[in-house]
């Protein structure tokens, strides 16, 4: 059995993500990880939002609503639906994970 490096491991991992489909994405910083929070979200659940993003209100709402708890707490809530009422008064359930076709 061969042993490769960790930086090896990882290149190999993002290589074999990006032959999936997978963009790559650079973070810099807090506001850039929340901006693609933000961002992916809004793709996950599109149909639900029919096509509309997110108000600012709206997403502090919901990362107040992730910001909860220790890791075991916020690992339940990534798995659960959140209730979403929207600026307009319309609710919507968003979900965080694709549990239906995670893989």
């Amino acid at each position: 059995m061969t042993t490769q490096s960790e930086q090896t491991l990882e290149n190999n991992l993002v290589a074999q993500l990006a032959e999936q489909g997978y963009e790559r994405v650079t973070i810099a910083d807090n506001a850039e990880l929340l901006a693609n929070l933000k961002r992916q979200l809004e793709k996950h659940n599109a149909e639900k939002l029919d096509g509309t993003a997110f108000s600012e209100a709206e997403f502090k709402r919901i990362v107040n609503h992730l910001d909860k708890g220790n890791v075991f707490d916020r690992a339940k809530i990534l798995r659960d639906r959140m209730h979403l009422v929207r600026d307009d008064g319309t609710s919507v359930y968003i979900e965080f994970i694709n549990m239906t076709k995670w893989c």
